[in-house]
């Protein structure tokens, strides 16, 4: 009779240990499934004088491959921070090449492809120009409030001092700024906001301001134009996709640059 009934319970026992390992089996596909549909992503760290631009390429490649590219925008040397700090992500792309040359010293950078636009510095003064500034050597007038960029923080601040040394008159200048802001952007509000009779800032930064300022040009024969260039990390989990993404760039990013009032040739 016990014989009877062990045999009964294992019958029984044999189709749910079956049915069991079926439902194991579907579960375990659909988790893979579910893993397999989750969109790709990329990091990049961004220049904060290059969020318009960036940002729309980075939406039209998600809109174009589903891949979605995820920003964050600082001053080029607290991105370098971070970067040293983080040790992950995929892309860099800084203000300027000085950042990326750094960056690939350090060990950070796979590959650079570029350059996908330039940083053209310029002169601005208030509209009225109460400092009277004409040209570069003005900047060392008595009676100019200089405001730039942070030449430790910004590709452009670095550059303003190339271009300073090249009229050999870096210490008169120096002497007339009065302030080293975080970003282009904010040495622009402040010569708007009258903080200051003259600045230096990259010349997307005057595209929408015109009516505001007054935009000097530094004579070409000592003017600093930097390359924008785009950079792949060592990092990277996925550096056949972070390459798709430079080459997308590289592709279409002057057209997004010049719209936002960047120089590309």
């Amino acid at each position: 009779m016990y014989n009877k009934i062990k045999s009964s319970i294992l019958m029984l026992m044999v189709p749910l240990f079956v049915s069991l390992l079926f439902l194991g089996g579907c579960s375990s596909e659909v988790v893979q499934e579910q893993q397999q549909e989750e969109p790709k992503t990329l990091f990049a760290y961004v220049g904060a004088n290059l969020k318009n631009p960036v940002s729309d390429l980075a939406a039209s490649y998600e809109e174009k491959t589903g891949v979605k590219v995820e920003l964050t925008f600082n001053n080029s040397g607290m991105l370098m921070n971070q970067l040293e700090t983080m040790k992950k992500g995929d892309i860099y792309m800084p203000g300027g090449m000085p950042f990326v040359e750094q960056a690939k010293q350090k060990g950070h950078i796979d590959q650079v492809v570029g350059p996908i636009a330039y940083h053209t510095p310029v002169i601005i003064t208030p509209k009225d120009n109460p400092a009277q500034v004409s040209s570069l050597d003005d900047l060392s007038k008595e009676g100019v409030k200089l405001v730039i960029p942070d030449k430790d923080a910004t590709a452009i601040g670095k550059t303003a001092y190339k271009i300073f040394n090249k009229t050999g008159k870096t210490a008169e200048i120096e002497k007339n700024i009065i302030a080293n802001l975080e970003t282009p952007p904010k040495v622009l509000a402040a010569i708007t906001m009258g903080q200051g009779n003259a600045g230096i800032v990259e010349y997307s930064n005057t595209f929408k301001d015109k009516e505001k300022i007054e935009v000097i040009e530094i004579d070409p024969k000592v003017n600093e134009v930097e390359q924008i260039p785009i950079a792949s990390l060592v990092y990277s989990a996925d550096k056949e996709l972070a390459a798709d993404f430079m080459k997308y760039v590289q592709e279409n990013g002057p057209v997004a640059f010049e719209k936002y009032g960047f120089k590309t040739k």
